[in-house]
């Protein structure tokens, strides 16, 4: 689920469903060494504190998809190249990686390779009244060819542009992502929704 994450909320321990678990901070240091870039110069890049990259960098801080972006863009570094381990086209059930793409109340999953360029797919539970706006910053754009939505249970709300959609088990949404205003939520009060959602190309 797609919206940036406020530093604050980002300087978080890793946890079940919370966010990005493979370790990346040395790759994320060697990038930043090799520009000759200071943790200093980083940090006013990105926006980020010092002290935030600096747990980054030591694996000891779970970072957002929204701020990992914003710091491999300085870096000049595509998000997929810190998780290329050569791993194979197989995602067993029980070694999804847990992601976490910001909003409350919510858990998302990787179903495709880490590496694979062309597509990525994530499924996403949300409980009831989960939803995109609680994280304190405004959604962000992708650059993504194209996104896709499927829902399998419960209902799901986005709105792209100011126009909102209302999906229900078996509808389907393709957008680009480049969309200027997006939000998202779970209107039940009662039932979880679980959707998949698809990019192209892969986000990482």
């Amino acid at each position: 689920m797609m919206t940036d994450g406020a530093d604050a909320r980002d300087d978080r321990e890793s946890g079940p469903g919370s966010g990005l678990r493979p370790r990346i901070g040395d790759r994320l240091r060697r990038a930043r060494r090799q520009r000759e870039l200071t943790i200093e110069q980083l940090a006013q890049a990105t926006g980020l504190t010092k002290g935030f990259l600096s747990q980054v960098e030591r694996d000891r801080a779970n970072v957002s998809v929204a701020s990992l972006l914003r710091i491999c863009e300085v870096l000049g570094v595509r998000v997929g190249e810190l998780f290329d381990d050569g791993e194979s086209g197989l995602v067993p059930a029980d070694r999804r990686p847990a992601l976490h793409f910001g909003g409350t109340e919510v858990q998302d999953y990787l179903l495709t390779p880490r590496t694979n360029r062309h597509i990525q797919v994530i499924h996403s539970t949300v409980a009831p009244g989960g939803n995109s706006e609680d994280d304190g910053d405004p959604p962000y754009r992708t650059r993504s060819d194209a996104q896709f939505i499927h829902v399998t249970k419960g209902e799901f709300e986005i709105t792209l542009d100011g126009e909102v959609f209302l999906l229900r088990a078996g509808d389907s949404l393709t957008f680009t992502g480049r969309e200027n205003l997006r939000s998202w939520r779970n209107p039940s009060a009662d039932e979880d929704v679980e959707l998949l959602w698809m990019l192209t190309p892969s986000l990482f």
